[in-house]
C-alpha cells in the first residue's frame, strides 16, 4: 500500500520539520504541501527534521488542493458530528477494519490555525478524528500526524492480513454517477441532495469490490426502470 501525506497550507516550520522526521520513521511514500507559508527547505525545517531531513526531497509543492487527492483520501479534523455527513468520522484504530487495504491511502491534514474548510472536507472519502479531552480537543499538527501515522504503520505494515479486494476508483466513480442521476430525479432539495451524496460516497468507499459491483448492477436496473 502506498501512503501519501498531504499538508494543506502548513504554517509552522518546526511542525513541518517534525513531520518530515515522522515521515521517515513510518516510511511515508509521498508528501505533498499545498501552498506552504514558508520555504520547505528552510534551515529551521531541516534542523527539526533531524535524520529525516533527506525526506524534504519527497515533498511536492502544489497550488491546487484537489489535485493532491488520490486513492482513498481521508481528511482529519478535531471538529466532528454524527448528525453532519461531512463531519461523520472514524477513529484511527478503525482504519483497516473499515476501509480494508487500499492501493493508495492519502492522509490529509489542515492548517495549524483553522484546519480544513468544510469544502475541503467534502472532497475526501472519509473523515478521521483523534479523540481527546472535550476541554481541549485540538491537537498540535505534528502530534496528530504522529498518532495517525503510527496507527497506519501498526495496522498496515506490521499486521498485514488477507482482506477482500477493494474497488477501483473507476468502479466507485461509476456507482456515484448512477447515484447522482437517481438523486437528481428523486431529491428536489439541492442541499439535501448534496449531503446525501456525500454520505453515499463514503458508504460506497467502504465496500469490497464485489459489494460495489453488486450495488452498481442493482442501481443500473433502477436507473433503466
Amino acid at each position: 500500500m502506498k501512503v501519501r501525506l498531504v499538508l494543506v497550507e502548513p504554517e509552522g516550520k518546526i511542525n513541518f520539520g517534525f513531520i518530515l522526521r515522522l515521515a521517515k520513521n513510518f516510511e511515508v511514500d509521498e508528501i505533498l504541501a499545498v501552498k506552504p507559508k514558508f520555504d520547505i527547505r528552510d534551515e529551521e525545517v531541516l534542523r527539526f527534521a533531524a535524520q529525516g531531513k533527506d525526506y524534504v526531497s519527497k515533498v511536492k509543492v502544489l497550488e491546487d488542493y484537489k489535485s493532491a487527492l488520490m486513492g482513498l483520501s481521508i481528511c482529519t479534523s478535531a471538529k466532528v458530528s454524527d448528525a453532519d455527513p461531512v463531519r461523520s468520522f472514524v477513529v484511527p484504530w478503525e482504519l483497516k477494519e473499515v476501509f480494508g487495504e487500499p492501493e493508495v491511502l492519502t492522509l490529509v491534514f489542515g492548517r495549524e490555525s483553522v484546519g480544513l474548510t468544510r469544502e475541503e472536507l467534502a472532497l475526501c472519502d472519509a473523515l478521521l478524528h483523534v479523540p481527546a479531552s472535550k476541554r481541549y480537543p485540538v491537537l498540535n499538527l505534528s502530534h496528530a500526524v504522529a498518532i495517525v501515522l503510527w496507527e497506519v504503520w501498526k495496522q498496515y505494515r506490521l499486521e498485514r492480513g488477507k482482506l477482500p479486494e477493494r474497488p477501483s476508483g473507476e468502479e466507485v466513480g461509476l456507482v456515484m454517477e448512477v447515484l447522482e442521476e437517481l438523486a437528481k430525479r428523486f431529491v428536489r432539495d439541492e442541499v439535501k441532495r448534496d449531503r446525501l451524496l456525500i454520505s453515499l460516497r463514503r458508504l460506497v468507499s467502504k465496500g469490497t469490490k464485489q459489494e460495489v459491483r453488486s450495488l452498481l448492477y442493482v442501481l443500473g436496473k433502477c436507473l433503466k426502470r
